[in-house]
Order: C-alpha cells, then structure tokens, then sequence
C-alpha cells in the first residue's frame, strides 16, 4: 500500500546570466502576477543566484505550476526571456492525516540548508525531508542528479556536449506498518474524538519480538500535503491555533504521567530487590494511607492482597506500600533509588531510539534529579506518588509500550523501528533492517512471568472489563490526572482533566509463556472526570475490539 509517491508537476526557473538587469523588473512582475507571488521576492530570488552563480537556474515558483500556466509560459518565450519551465516530481501523500505524523512532509532548501548541502550535490530548488520520516530516510528517498558536460563560445552559447552521466531515482522505503491495524485504531480512536468521548488519542502497536512498530497513530494530525502545495496563512494559522498541537506527534514528542500502567514498574523493582515475591501481603483495610499528617488515597479499601492481586486490582496502597513502605508499622519499601535503576533499565528517562526525530526522552525522577532540578531533598510522598505513576514521573507512549514489551518478551530491549527494507528503483532489496538488540534487562524469568501472570489477572477479574473476550489479552489500566479540568479545548470539546491508558501484549496462548507477537497501548485525553480504576476506562473496550478485529478478523 502506497502512503507517499511522486506526480508530474512543473516548476518556474530563471536563468540570471540570460536575463539583461535592465529587463528584469518587467520579468518579475510579469512572473509575480502570474504565479500570484509579490514580484519584488521574485527579483530577491534572482539577484541571489546571479551574486552566487548566474549561470545555474533558480527556482522561482513557490509551489506546484498548474499545467496552464506552464503552457502559457512555454508557448511565449519572448514574453519570458531566461524563463525555464521544468518537469519535477511533486510528492503527494495518500491518507494524507492518518499517516502525517509517522510521515512528515518535505519542503525547499533553506538558504542555509543550501550553503551546508551544497558540496553533497544538492541544488537550490531541491526538496527536502522536514519532518517524520521524510526526514529520517531523506538519504535513501533522495536520488542523483545527473549532469552534463558542455562546450560554450564567448557568447556563452552552448556548442556541444562533452560529456553526460544520466539521473539516478531515489529508492523506496517499506515500512513495518501494518495498513489495516492503522485504520482499526484509527477508526475506534478518530470516532472517540469525534464523538467527543475524549479530545486526542494515542495509539500504537509493536511487535516484542523484534521491535517492529506495527501502528503510530497520533489524533489531531494534519494534512502535510497543504506544506506540498504551499500552505497558506490561514492553514498555518488553524494549525498554530489548535491548543491539542497537530504537528505533534504524540506518540513519541509528548510526554504524560503513566499512572497505574507505571506500578509494573514499582512491581518489578520491588520484585527484583526481594522486598516483594508473589505472595507479599499487604492488609489494605482503608482507602487512605496517613503519613506524617499526609493522606494517601487508595481508589477502594480492597482487604487482603497479595502481588498478583495488588497488581490486578490496581491497589495503590499496595503500590505505596511496595515502593515506599509503611512507616507506621515499620514495613521496609524498595526505595526511590530502586526504583529508578529498573524504570532506568527498562527505557524511562531516555529515548528509544526509533527512526523518527523528535523523540522526549521522559522523566525518571530519582533523589539526585530532584535536588538538581528543584534544590529540594526527596520526600516519602515522592516516592508514594511515583510508585504510582503520578508525581515527576512522566512517559512517552512509546516508551511505556516499549517497557511492557521487554516484559511481553522475556526480557529484551528491542529498539523500536519503522523502516522493514529499502528497495531500489529496479525493485531490488538494498537495505533490511535487522532487530538491534539494546540490552538484556538484569530482571529474573521468574519475575517476569510473574508481572505477566498478574497483567493477565487485569482482564480474567474484570478489571479490565472484556465481555465476551475470544483473546488471551493481558495489560494494565492507567489514569493520569493533569491539565485543566474545566471548559473546552480550543475545537470546542471538554476539557475533563483525567486521561486513560491501557497497554496490553497478547500471549499466543493463555499462559505466561513470553511468546506475544503485539503489544499496543491506547492512551485517550480528556476522558473521564475521576480516577477510572472505579470508571469506564475507554481504552480497554477498544483494545479489545481492535485486537479482536485484527487477529480473528477478515485481513
């Protein structure tokens, strides 16, 4: 399936050392007027190129020619002395906002641009990756120019060729999105949105096994071909004035408190430290937990839990009691230090390295980082409102997919990658992308298949609720409470101040043998106004449709 591909176009050139000066103001408001361009930039353009090299041609149209325009030029050259009109590919983007934010966009050289990529044969009308992976693979996408050797007299007119080296094309790039997942998240998500069930929406899913990113859907996007036909003031301005910010790709460039999706995290370093195994009790007969004249609120008083059910249940008091301990009964936690050596290993606070620029790295609080950020000593409700995902601690969605993955997986860091291969412009394969191995996380088997056994627990008790569910579907809910919980976003839709998570990874069989081969996570914004461990948490019924749809489906 075809996201981005070339069309004809033309562009306008001028040829400065065949245009007299004098017959240049004429010429640019004849250019301007046609091409609906202000003629004194026109005159800008070309007094550049006849400083730097007035015999090479400068682009002088700012967006695409139509076809009339061109055989108006071509047809009356006396009228347009220097005037070139060429033949260029023009990228066009099918499904063009699905895709925007994983794609991105190319636009024209900068003067800068130019100054930097000159010697790399690049020319002053040439294109080039901006954003997504326009951007990213702009080495491979991009071909060569071919050239031309002559011969002039001393009137500078051509007299023969010397030499010729023909054009190169570009190559293609394949991905590892799956086309028809993409549109099953993007038919539960954009509806969501649309209904106005919730504002934005996250969604993606990756195979553990290797990395693969089968899905990235970020909602708003944005239609880049405007940036391909020359975006105008007011799309640039409908753009910069939506407050949910569409140029971003949400996936990987925001990030968010993971809330109770993070108490694997809590789970696995108390787990891994021996302050926890499967059957560490903790008595939560109250919904809130004093300390030091501090409340800490439990969602429910869930009575006697041991880890499993901690973990399914999504008891915070269990959490605080794992990361924090309990200092009225002298109970010991795992610590804020812990905590943050295996949130660590597991890929918070650092970028993924996915083939896509503009990557957050997140925040993996730990004591030294706060008396470096803030001047101020760590606390124990620090480490209490970390234990469940809230406080300093904030995620990327990918890198919260990624860390149930390794999970998912038995233990190993893939870095997450979009590009399958390059195929040449013969169709021949040039370049596969092989899985790259960042490390093997230093967490037991046993204690990873005990995180996956309770992830299972989620959905088995209902939790997660899945009626009727015909997958084994593991995962873990989440809220996370931050921004206003008041009025409306600047589409018109609800501002609600709690946002929800599910991450999940489905097992080939209901076990916790580490064979999933996907793992996705929904995070929807603005869609609840309470803490959703006790509320409809949308991102499950969707999960469960989607993958439902996707692996029993029709393909």
């Amino acid at each position: 399936y075809v996201l981005a591909r070339n069309i004809p176009g033309f562009a306008i050139t001028v040829l400065p050392i065949d245009l007299p000066r004098g017959k240049e103001p004429d010429l640019a408001s004849k250019l301007g007027a046609i091409m609906g361009r202000d003629p004194a930039d026109v005159s800008a353009i070309i007094d550049q190129q006849r400083a730097r090299n007035p015999y090479e041609p400068v682009k002088v149209s700012a967006k695409p020619v139509a076809r009339d325009i061109a055989l108006v030029i071509s047809e009356r050259p006396e009228l347009f002395p220097s005037v070139r009109v060429e033949a260029e590919s023009i990228r066009s983007y099918i499904d063009a906002t699905l895709y925007s934010p994983v794609i991105g966009y190319v636009g024209a050289l900068t003067e800068d641009e130019y100054d930097s990529k000159r010697a790399q044969g690049y020319l002053q009308t040439d294109i080039i990756g901006r954003t997504g992976l326009e951007w990213e693979y702009e080495q491979y996408l991009r071909g060569t120019y071919g050239w031309r050797e002559i011969e002039r007299d001393a009137a500078q007119r051509e007299i023969k060729t010397l030499a010729y080296s023909p054009p190169v094309t570009g190559n293609s790039v394949v991905l590892t999105i799956d086309d028809r997942l993409q549109k099953l998240l993007d038919g539960e998500l954009r509806k969501g949105v649309e209904e106005d069930r919730f504002t934005q929406a996250v969604g993606i899913a990756m195979n553990p096994q290797n990395g693969e990113i089968l899905a990235m859907y970020s909602n708003p996007g944005y239609d880049n071909n405007w940036f391909i036909n020359g975006i105008t003031p007011d799309q640039m301005a409908q753009l910069n004035g939506d407050d949910r910010h569409p140029l971003v790709n949400k996936a990987i460039g925001d990030i968010y408190p993971p809330g109770s999706t993070f108490k694997l995290v809590t789970g696995l370093s108390a787990l891994s430290e021996g302050v926890a195994n499967r059957n560490t009790i903790v008595n939560v007969t109250s919904n809130v937990l004093t300390v030091d004249g501090y409340k800490f609120y439990d969602w429910r008083a869930h009575g006697t839990l041991d880890f499993v059910n901690g973990f399914a249940h999504s008891s915070d008091i269990y959490f605080y009691t794992l990361g924090g301990g309990n200092p009225n009964t002298g109970r010991a936690g795992v610590g804020p230090e812990a905590i943050y050596k295996y949130g660590s290993d597991l890929g918070f606070g650092s970028k993924t390295g996915i083939d896509l620029p503009g990557e957050a790295s997140g925040i993996m609080p730990s004591p030294a980082w706060k008396l470096n950020t803030f001047d101020e000593p760590w606390t124990i409700g620090n480490t209490y409102h970390e234990s469940i995902g809230q406080g300093f601690v904030a995620v990327t969605p990918l890198q919260l997919l990624n860390a149930y993955s390794i999970v998912a997986n038995g233990g190993t860091f893939y870095q997450p990658h979009l590009l399958k291969e390059v195929v040449g412009p013969a169709g021949n394969v040039v370049f596969t992308q092989p899985p790259t191995v960042v490390r093997k996380v230093g967490i037991t088997q046993d204690n990873l298949a005990l995180l996956r056994e309770a992830a299972r627990r989620v959905v088995t008790i209902g939790h997660a609720y899945m009626p009727n569910a015909k997958l084994p579907i593991a995962g873990k809910t989440g809220t996370a409470e931050f921004g206003s919980s008041a009025g409306k976003d600047s589409a018109g839709r609800n501002k609600l101040g709690f946002h929800n998570w599910f991450v999940s990874f489905l097992p080939k069989a209901d076990n916790t043998d580490p064979t999933a081969d996907i793992a996705m996570v929904i995070f929807t914004f603005d869609s609840s106004r309470s803490l959703c461990e006790n509320c409809f948490n949308p991102a499950v019924g969707m999960t469960q449709r989607i993958l439902e749809a996707y692996k029993l489906g029709t393909p």
